[in-house]
């Protein structure tokens, strides 16, 4: 089985990247978190390789280890394949959805996700003492799901799209400090990343 390539980006779609490597361009489907690049560029991506139905293979690429792993983990809950696993990934970013799920926020995911009740349930019942396992711990960062999901809501009504929206939450969400967790101040600050606010 492949386990990474390492090649030259091609070409940068929405919900995929296309890699060259030795003249075989690899089409990759590729979360919206991940790392910035650029057409010319040498990217190396950690692989999994499915086979679908009709014998084509789907790619998924991912630059993080602990991504790859969170994929891997997602896949092994009853009713969820690796379709569903990347969609869950490309709403909610492997660190927030870690998180999430090691606090039990039942609302929040399945407002992300889409994805039943039961099925996040399931998630939470069996996910969170793997993650505890992995080590990863419950962080204390005092931030509201409430005030994270409002800010979500307006950004959105204002007309950003969802990548936007999760990537500019997901910085915030490392540099704010718990005094600055009022709807606001992320609203404000997000605005500034976003080129859309001073």
């Amino acid at each position: 089985m492949l386990d990474y390539l390492r090649g030259n980006v091609m070409e940068i779609g929405e919900e995929y990247w296309v890699v060259e490597v030795n003249n075989l361009g690899f089409r990759l489907k590729i979360t919206p978190f991940v790392l910035p690049g650029n057409v010319g560029e040498e990217r190396r991506f950690l692989l999994r390789t499915f086979m679908k139905e009709n014998g084509e293979f789907i790619f998924y690429g991912f630059d993080d280890e602990k991504e790859r792993l969170v994929f891997d983990q997602l896949r092994e809950i009853r009713g969820v394949n690796h379709r569903t696993a990347f969609k869950i990934l490309s709403r909610v970013k492997w660190e927030e959805l870690v998180n999430l799920i090691l606090n039990e926020e039942i609302s929040i995911l399945e407002s992300r996700t889409n994805l039943s009740s039961k099925t996040i349930r399931r998630l939470v019942l069996e996910l969170k003492p793997r993650f505890l396992k992995n080590g990863w711990k419950v962080e204390g960062r005092g931030f509201s799901g409430e005030v994270i999901e409002e800010v979500r809501e307006v950004l959105s009504r204002l007309g950003y799209r969802p990548a936007e929206i999760e990537k500019v939450i997901d910085e915030l969400w490392s540099e704010f400090s718990e005094e600055e967790s009022d709807v606001e101040s992320w609203i404000k600050e997000a605005l500034i990343k976003l080129g859309g606010g001073i």
